[in-house]
């Protein structure tokens, strides 16, 4: 009896390391397709992964929901809109398209360049191509005008109806205090600005807009966002 119970025991030790093995096959599997996937819509970084949490696996295929996904790229494109430091969280993922999540967080940064792009097209500023400095928590505007002076322009991102507007801040040319009037056209020129994040699947919307120490940091969230509709 001691033998036999010692063979079931043995027995259940190598069924439960079999399925665990036949478990972890299964969800590589499927976060290389995933990925595959996600890079047949999306211009990923080559450092581009994707993560399936939870154990087992093979259980939240069958319930048909996965309770966490997560995702990273040193860098994203959207339509020629670059993020860096993309950092992606779905929970309640179903594993078929359209791949519906319950909830999509995605923390990103906004470099200068991809602001500075954004912004040149969206503001109509004489003189010297604009541009975009982000350092120790300021975004700063400069543009060349007259003479070698710059036209210097502080402004705080704000997110206004779903897109990224600007407050204005200090204005100042060639280091100096500009007459009120200066600042009143520039606070027209900037008061209409509205940059789209593009690209983006239905009901995947900005939330949170901070400037950090050299970029602006980006959140997007989103309940019962159709994953297909961007990697599908």
């Amino acid at each position: 009896m001691r033998r036999l119970a010692s063979v079931v025991l043995v027995l259940l030790v190598v069924l439960a390391v079999a399925g665990t093995v036949v478990d972890r096959v299964a969800v590589a599997r499927t976060e290389d397709r995933l990925l595959a996937e996600a890079r047949e819509q999306l211009e990923l970084a080559p450092d581009a992964d994707v993560e399936i949490d939870g154990f087992p696996f093979l259980t939240q295929v069958v319930a048909g929901r996965l309770s966490e996904v997560r995702g990273t790229a040193s860098t994203l494109v959207l339509e020629d809109f670059e993020l860096h430091d993309v950092r992606v969280a779905l929970r309640g993922v179903a594993p078929e398209e359209p791949y519906p999540a319950e909830t999509v967080e995605i923390n990103a940064e906004i470099p200068p360049a991809t602001l500075q792009a954004a912004l040149a097209g969206a503001v109509d500023v004489p003189g010297a191509p604009l541009r975009v400095d982000v350092a120790n928590g300021l975004v700063q505007l400069g543009v060349e005008v007259v003479a070698g002076l710059e036209l210097a322009v502080v402004v705080e991102p704000v997110l206004v109806d779903g897109a990224i507007g600007v407050e204005l801040g200090e204005v100042s040319v060639g280091g100096g205090t500009v007459p009120r009037d200066l600042v009143t056209v520039v606070d027209d020129l900037l008061g209409d600005v509205r940059v789209e994040i593009p690209g983006l699947p239905e009901g995947l919307v900005p939330t949170r807009l901070e400037v950090g120490r050299d970029a602006v940091e980006l959140r997007l969230e989103g309940s019962d966002v159709a994953l297909g509709e961007w990697v599908g």
